[in-house]
């Protein structure tokens, strides 16, 4: 069998991180990468005394019937029963055979905590999980203790080549040949919920150990894979569907919070994301600034065509931090490192102009001490704000959205406009007028309104506003420390 995966899972395919998970619409051919995955790692493992590389793999999905009317059988359409190895049905296990390669693949119908006993006795190399967002997190937290086990050091002894781990112990067994460990997870899903346990663990990973990839929707010109579907696959799949079952079958969204609704419907990652790191156009800069008890920066810049680019996106540390440390610790420090001759104008909540009671001393004064030039946004009505986000959501120039965003470097931005700003939805169902202060994703959207809004000069109102502001200006880094 020759296998061509399509590029938008290549990289999930060949990762080499201990977990890799895949979230993406139906039918973009997630399962069958996730299949493939086996026989890619199981051909990597170290050979055993024998010469044979052995391995086993966990195939996991929520519940045993699903395993059996669906992941089984997508299993045996790729590796036949006969040719690719033996089927023990009684077991719900398959023996894959290929030249020097012997996996065991278990599958296991996990639905509940309850289920975690039936992992402590397995000793694997791998695990699959299919259906990610519909695992039981223990389950899963089970099971990577489970891996890394199979083979052990009497079946693939230590090799002098391969030296000693971190710990000072030879290395051995599950290893690959190159003597670097092989144990392994991964994972394809649907996208779910937001505020559910994966959506959390999907959005917030330790890149170092994990590997996520994100699909583009199958809508998007960018879908490579709807050469292996019917024609109109999507159109059909569509018809009488709701928006919501839409957005994350189709387009691969996060699904709706059980606790609020995105304000930014309109936000959408194929669109909006820019494809490759995003660079300043013009001599100034405009950064919108949320200034609460942990303050946060949006930075942005406008094209000669009118088009808003959110170059960075920081906020202060966990727990609070103020304004000045912020200036000198946080927004300084990156505007010198990237942005060194750059003008910059702060727009900031006109609140922040507001003098304290004990040293007669406003936000804005400590920016402006910092070397800033300060302007207070135009209005701090919140339909005033979203309307000036959705204006650039919304606009297409020449072909090329209205607002595009870096996605490296606005990580929390992306998290607030995909769904964690939101409008709460009370017990009866009804939505809230404002959005919730739910930190920092509301503190990322404020910043990020305000910059729009100086953007758009007053036009979401009906007429251009001018307004006697100072001239943007650079600022000295001397004071950051």
């Amino acid at each position: 069998m020759i296998y061509t995966p399509a590029p938008s899972v290549t990289q999930y395919l060949l990762s080499d991180k201990f977990q890799s998970f895949i979230v993406g619409p139906i039918g973009s051919s997630k399962t069958t990468a996730s299949l493939m995955k086996i026989v890619y790692e199981a051909k990597r493992i170290a050979p055993c005394t024998d010469g044979i590389r052995r391995s086993r793999c966990a195939v996991v999905r929520n519940t045993r019937q699903i395993l059996l009317d669906s992941t089984i059988k997508d299993f045996l359409g790729l590796f036949p029963e006969g040719q690719a190895g033996e089927y023990y049905r009684t077991e719900l296990k398959f023996l894959l055979k290929f030249d020097d390669v012997e996996c065991e693949v278990l599958f296991r119908g996990l639905d509940d905590s309850a289920d975690v006993r039936r992992l402590l006795s397995l000793n694997l190399s791998f695990a699959m999980l299919d259906e990610v967002r519909e695992i039981n997190p223990d389950v899963f937290n089970a099971l990577t203790g489970r891996l890394g086990r199979y083979p052990n050091s009497m079946l693939v002894p230590h090799r002098p080549e391969w030296g000693n781990d971190d710990e000072g112990n030879p290395i051995n067994g599950c290893v690959d040949d190159n003597g670097r460990e092989m144990k392994k997870l991964w994972g394809a899903t649907n996208p779910p919920d937001i505020d559910s346990f994966w959506e959390k663990y999907l959005t917030e990973y330790d890149k170092e150990k994990v590997f996520v990839t994100i699909q583009p929707s199958g809508r998007s010109p960018e879908a490579d894979w709807k050469q292996y579907l019917p024609a109109a696959y999507y159109d059909d799949l569509m018809v009488g569907k709701t928006e919501d079952w839409i957005s994350v079958y189709v387009d691969g969204k996060w699904g709706k919070s059980l606790s609020g609704q995105p304000v930014f419907r309109c936000f959408d990652r194929d669109t909006h994301l820019a494809k490759e790191a995003l660079k300043s156009v013009s001599s100034s800069l405009v950064i919108g600034v949320d200034a609460g008890l942990n303050p946060t920066a949006v930075i942005t810049d406008q094209t000669y065509d009118g088009r808003v680019l959110v170059l960075d996106a920081v906020t202060g540390l966990d727990g609070g931090m103020g304004a000045l440390r912020f200036c000198r610790e946080i927004l300084k420090p990156l505007l010198y490192r990237k942005y060194p001759n750059k003008s910059v104008a702060i727009i900031i909540d006109p609140a922040a102009f507001q003098r304290g009671q004990t040293d007669e001393k406003s936000v804005a004064d400590i920016f402006k001490n910092e070397g800033f030039a300060v302007k207070p946004a135009l209005t701090n009505n919140i339909s005033a704000r979203i309307a000036a986000v959705e204006k650039y959501l919304t606009m297409t120039v020449n072909g090329n959205a209205g607002l595009l965003i870096d996605k490296e470097n606005c990580d929390g931005l992306v998290k607030a406009l995909g769904g964690k700003y939101m409008y709460k939805i009370n017990n009866k169902g009804d939505v809230d007028n404002t959005p919730l202060k739910n930190h920092p994703a509301s503190d990322y959207a404020d910043s990020l309104e305000y910059a729009c809004l100086h953007h758009d000069k007053g036009s979401i109102f009906g007429r251009q506003l001018t307004v006697a502001y100072s001239t943007p200006q650079n600022v000295s880094m001397a004071a950051w420390t």
